[in-house]
């Protein structure tokens, strides 16, 4: 909205040398009498998201900077592939797997009865790269921190759920789903990312494979290798005690009104590969990310990023 050279939001690429320090560059491929091929380049670091796009020539005749055209808007993304990107993965298995694959299992049931779930991620869809950049505009996210994948996965955990920010689902665990989708009906993040994106509303309802299923969709769509996780008897500790607690009164009956602590049959969560510079040494790889509306963390509503490593 406010391109400025010093945040990164404006970039001005000469033909030629590079400018120190900028990571971009462009330089002349083939030229004709009445035409130039370029070839340009892109920072490793670029902010993420939609540009603008325009040349400005300068010849004996004078200058002439083109009008910009909505037809050459260009999208830029992270780029796994990219050893200079925060997100390089060097295992070609693992990019079809975790950047390309557009569909996956994701587990569910018991410990002793494990189920599981086709779910179509669709982050190659029409549409869904508008729906997914559409989540980093509704919650303000300042382009010029956009270059940043543990800020761009903190965003995202945040916004998947509707608590606080009128996010993208809603959670739902009473078993009465009559104003909107059960949970266990969606086959998939598609039609949830375009309801979101056409109305504005968050979409009803989700519970914890759906977040993750919808938090793979849309980093994958960045550009970020993502897998979802399921744990089995997942301890939900309320209190940031790591223990699960139960109190008792006098004569052994349970405190129901201290009892918040519980396990869970299962629970679902993401995995997400980038490098850590804001941790010490070792944590690198993947990183966990939960954007089921639990306890809400000191950077986010009820998402958070924790560290990872390989």
């Amino acid at each position: 909205p406010t391109p400025q050279l010093s945040k990164a939001t404006h970039i001005l690429v000469p033909v030629g040398a590079p400018l120190p320090g900028l990571g971009w560059s462009a330089e002349l491929r083939d030229s004709t009498d009445d035409s130039l091929t370029l070839r340009v380049s892109t920072a490793p670091t670029a902010v993420i998201g939609k540009y603008r796009f325009s040349v400005k020539t300068r010849s004996p005749a004078g200058e002439y900077q083109m009008p910009f055209d909505p037809r050459n808007e260009i999208y830029i993304l992270f780029n796994p592939w990219c050893r200079e990107d925060s997100v390089y993965l060097p295992q070609d298995d693992w990019l079809e797997e975790y950047v390309l694959n557009e569909s996956g299992r994701i587990y569910y049931g018991t410990e002793s009865q494990i189920g599981e779930r086709t779910w179509n991620y669709g982050q190659f869809d029409r549409g869904l790269l508008d729906a997914c950049l559409y989540i980093l505009d509704r919650r303000g996210m300042p382009h010029s921190g956009r270059g940043d994948p543990i800020s761009i996965s903190r965003v995202v955990s945040a916004m998947v759920n509707s608590l606080d920010d009128n996010g993208v689902l809603v959670g739902n665990w009473t078993g009465d789903y009559s104003r909107g989708t059960n949970p266990s009906a969606w086959v998939g993040s598609v039609d949830i990312l375009r309801q979101y994106h056409r109305t504005g509303y968050p979409v009803l309802y989700g519970q914890c494979w759906v977040f993750a299923g919808v938090v793979t969709t849309v980093l994958r769509c960045f550009g970020i290798a993502t897998r979802t996780v399921t744990n089995y008897n997942s301890a939900h500790d309320t209190d940031v005690s790591l223990t699960m607690d139960i109190y008792f009164d006098e004569n052994m009956k349970p405190l129901e009104r201290l009892n918040a602590d519980s396990v869970w049959n299962f629970h679902v969560w993401n995995d997400c590969w980038m490098t850590r510079p804001d941790l010490p040494s070792g944590y690198d790889g993947w990183q966990v990310v939960d954007a089921t509306p639990q306890e809400t963390s000191s950077v986010s509503s009820a998402g958070a990023l924790l560290g990872g490593g390989h």
